[in-house]
C-alpha cells in the first residue's frame, strides 16, 4: 500500500523550505500552467513537447537543467535499435519510435540521426536470438545472418576469431543518435511552441484529498498546475520514495572513448557498425566526434546516488575495457582513452518502464524506470504520457507492461 505521507514527506526531506510565509507564484505570467512536468530528460522533454503541441500550457522544471552531467540522458550518443531478443513489444515500439525520431529531426532542423548497421556477435543461437529472428520476420524488418568470413570481409577492423556469426540489423531500424543534442533540440522546440522552462528544484508540495495542489521550489516558492508529471529518472526514489524505492534501482553505468588512428576512418561512422557482443560482453558505437565508444560488461551492479556520485570510471573497468579493445580491435591495442562518461540507469525489477497515474492522486502522473534502453523510446513515451494525462485511450499492450500493478514492490 502506497502511503500518502511517503509522497508528501519527500518535499521535507529533499528541500528545506524557510519558515516564512510563502506566496503561490504563477508559473506562466498570466496564470497557472495546465501541466507541470518535473524532469527534462528524454522522457520529460518529449512529454512536455507532446502536451504543449496538443494545446496545453506546460511548464518544464529540472533541478540541474537539461542534459546536465548528472542526467541519464546527457551522454553524447545513444542507439535506436529493434533488436530486443524475445521482447516483441519493444521491438515494435522502437520501429514506430524511429519514424517519429526522423520526423522530429526534420522538424528540429538539426542532424541528430546517423543510420548504422548493428551487429550482434555470438557463437550460437540463443533462445532470445531465435525469438528475435521471428519478431523481425513478423514486423517485416530487414536483417541478415552474417557468418564469420563475411564479417571479416565487411568489417576488417574487428577480430572475429571467436565469433561464429552475427545477427545484422540494418540501418532501416538501427540508428546512432546524438543524445545530448536531441534532448536540447526537444526542449528548444518546446519553448518555441510556447512552453516555458525553469531551472529549479521542485518537490511535491501541498495536497488536498486526491489532488496535489502545488510544487515546492528552492527559496520557498510554490508553483501550482492542473496536473503534474514526474519524469524524474534516477531521482524517483528521492521524490517518490513510497513508490520508487521498492520498485526501481539506480545502477552505475560507465563507458570509454578510444582515440582512433590519424587518417583512419575504419573505426568511425559510417564504417564502424554498432555492435553488441554476446561472447565477450559489452557494446559500443563507431566514433562520430569523440572516439570509438565501448561500454564494458559491468559485472556485479553498483548502486549509485545521482546527486553525490563522482563521474570517474573505475580502474577495474578501465583495465577490462582496454583488454577487450585489444582483443576485438587489434589495431587499437594501446589506443589512448580520450574521454569517459559515468551516468546511471533507473531500472525496474521487471525491466519495463513505470508510467501510470499516481495511486493516491488523480492529477499526478509517473514516468520513469527507463533502464538502459529508455532513450530510444522518448517520442513514444512522450505521446503515451500525454495520452494518459489527457484521458485518451491507451495502447493496451503498453498499459499491461507500464502500469503500477505490473510493478509489484520487491521489498517493503
Amino acid at each position: 500500500m502506497i502511503q500518502r505521507r511517503d509522497f508528501l514527506s519527500a518535499s521535507a526531506a529533499t528541500l528545506a523550505a524557510p519558515a516564512v510565509a510563502r506566496g503561490m507564484v504563477p508559473a506562466l505570467g498570466g496564470g497557472r500552467p495546465d501541466v507541470a512536468v518535473v524532469g527534462a530528460g528524454v522522457f520529460g522533454a518529449f512529454t512536455a513537447l507532446a502536451l504543449q503541441e496538443r494545446g496545453h500550457q506546460v511548464l518544464s522544471l529540472d533541478q540541474y537543467g537539461p542534459v546536465s552531467p548528472r542526467a541519464s540522458s546527457s551522454g553524447e550518443t545513444r542507439s535506436i535499435r529493434s533488436g530486443y531478443g524475445d521482447q516483441a513489444f519493444y521491438s515494435a515500439w522502437s520501429a514506430r519510435g524511429l519514424a517519429k525520431w526522423r520526423l522530429r529531426e526534420a522538424e528540429f532542423g538539426r542532424k541528430l540521426l546517423y543510420p548504422s548497421a548493428r551487429i550482434e556477435l555470438t557463437d550460437h543461437w540463443t533462445d532470445g536470438m531465435i525469438a528475435q529472428r521471428k519478431i523481425f520476420d513478423d514486423l517485416k524488418l530487414p536483417y541478415e545472418i552474417a557468418q564469420r568470413d563475411e564479417l571479416r570481409r565487411r568489417f576488417p577492423q574487428m577480430a572475429f576469431d571467436d565469433v561464429d556469426f552475427a545477427f545484422v540489423e540494418t540501418s532501416a531500424s538501427s540508428v546512432l543518435v546524438k543524445a545530448r543534442e536531441a534532448v536540447l533540440a526537444t526542449i528548444e522546440h518546446f519553448e518555441k511552441q510556447g512552453g516555458q522552462s525553469r531551472f529549479v528544484r521542485a518537490v511535491p508540495g501541498e495536497a488536498q484529498g486526491r489532488r496535489l495542489l502545488s510544487l515546492k521550489l528552492d527559496g520557498g516558492e510554490t508553483v501550482s498546475a492542473g496536473s503534474y508529471v514526474f519524469a524524474v529518472g534516477p531521482w524517483a526514489g528521492k521524490l517518490l520514495p513510497g513508490i520508487a524505492r521498492p520498485r526501481v534501482h539506480v545502477w552505475r553505468s560507465e563507458y570509454l572513448y578510444y582515440g582512433t588512428p590519424a587518417g583512419d576512418p575504419r573505426f568511425s561512422w559510417p564504417h564502424q557498425p554498432l555492435w553488441h557482443d554476446h561472447i565477450r560482453g559489452g557494446w559500443g558505437f563507431g566514433s562520430i566526434e569523440r572516439g570509438l565508444k565501448y561500454s564494458v560488461a559491468p559485472g556485479p551492479r553498483v548502486a549509485m546516488d545521482p546527486d553525490t556520485a563522482e563521474r570517474l570510471p573505475r580502474e577495474e573497468l578501465i583495465k577490462a575495457s582496454r583488454a577487450y579493445i585489444a582483443a576485438r580491435f587489434p589495431a587499437l591495442a594501446g589506443a589512448p582513452i580520450m574521454e569517459s562518461r559515468v551516468c546511471q540507469v533507473d531500472d525496474a525489477d521487471t525491466t519495463n518502464f513505470l508510467i501510470d497515474r499516481h495511486p493516491d492522486f488523480d492529477n499526478v502522473f509517473l514516468a520513469f524506470a527507463g533502464g538502459g534502453h529508455g532513450f530510444k523510446h522518448g517520442p513514444m513515451v512522450g505521446d503515451y504520457v500525454a495520452d494518459l494525462v489527457t484521458g485518451r485511450p491507451l495502447d493496451p499492450d503498453a498499459r499491461r507492461l507500464f502500469a503500477m500493478e505490473a510493478h509489484p514492490p520487491a521489498r517493503e
